[in-house]
């Protein structure tokens, strides 16, 4: 793996993109060969519980009451033994987060009361959390406002030379994306030419970190 970079994973709807994630986390079989850190997807039962890989998927449900501190502070429980209590340092940790996010209003919220967007940015704090290597976000700014979309790319280009990441987030939102550090992996087919297009034309306004792209 090259990091820090941050990858936009761009594409026509049915072009693959989910299904790319799918494959990372190991939720869908596939044939060939994927490597993460230099070592066989196929010898690594599962990624995420090891900590090198986190995942926010497109929708996340809860279904039931959990105040937002107590939700996103569960993106430590990979770094605890087992039956081993957060500590107060642990929230600490969660309302710098928060104050980061420009979210600390909602920390004692109940989660399943906030707005969609709201949620999204919840979801994003416990990713943060978890630190894992190596990133995967599916469409996090989709429910967002203007400036909020502007804000997590801000934060998650930023992020993965702050914290040396590997971050590939799938998005259609290719005018936010102008001017970021990173990368464009483009999933689509010649067809349609609209959307090849745009995504070629941010590539050209974006800057890189390195000539060729990260080998994850």
């Amino acid at each position: 793996m090259q990091a820090p970079a941050f990858v936009a994973v761009v594409g026509h709807n049915g072009a693959g993109k989910s299904t790319f994630f799918k494959v990372l986390t190991r939720t869908l079989p596939y044939q060939g060969e994927v490597l993460l850190n230099d070592q066989s997807l196929h010898h690594l039962s599962n990624p995420a519980a090891t900590g090198l890989l986190s995942y926010l998927p497109q929708k996340n449900m809860v279904a039931f009451p959990v105040k937002v501190r107590d939700l996103v502070v569960m993106g430590l429980f990979r770094h605890k033994r087992f039956f081993e209590q957060y500590s107060a340092q642990d929230y600490e940790t969660v309302q710098q987060l928060l104050n980061n996010l420009e979210i600390p209003h909602l920390l004692d919220r109940e989660f399943t009361e906030l707005s969609g967007g709201e949620q999204q940015m919840v979801w994003l704090a416990q990713l943060m959390l978890q630190d894992a290597a190596i990133c995967l976000l599916d469409e996090p700014t989709q429910q967002l406002d203007i400036y909020h979309k502007k804000r997590v790319f801000n934060l998650l280009t930023d992020w993965t030379v702050q914290k040396n990441k590997l971050i590939l987030c799938i998005t259609h939102d290719l005018v936010n994306l102008h001017g970021h550090v990173g990368y464009i992996l483009n999933l689509s087919k010649p067809e349609p030419q609209l959307e090849v297009l745009s995504a070629e034309t941010i590539r050209e306004n974006m800057l890189y970190l390195e000539e060729k792209p990260p080998v994850i």
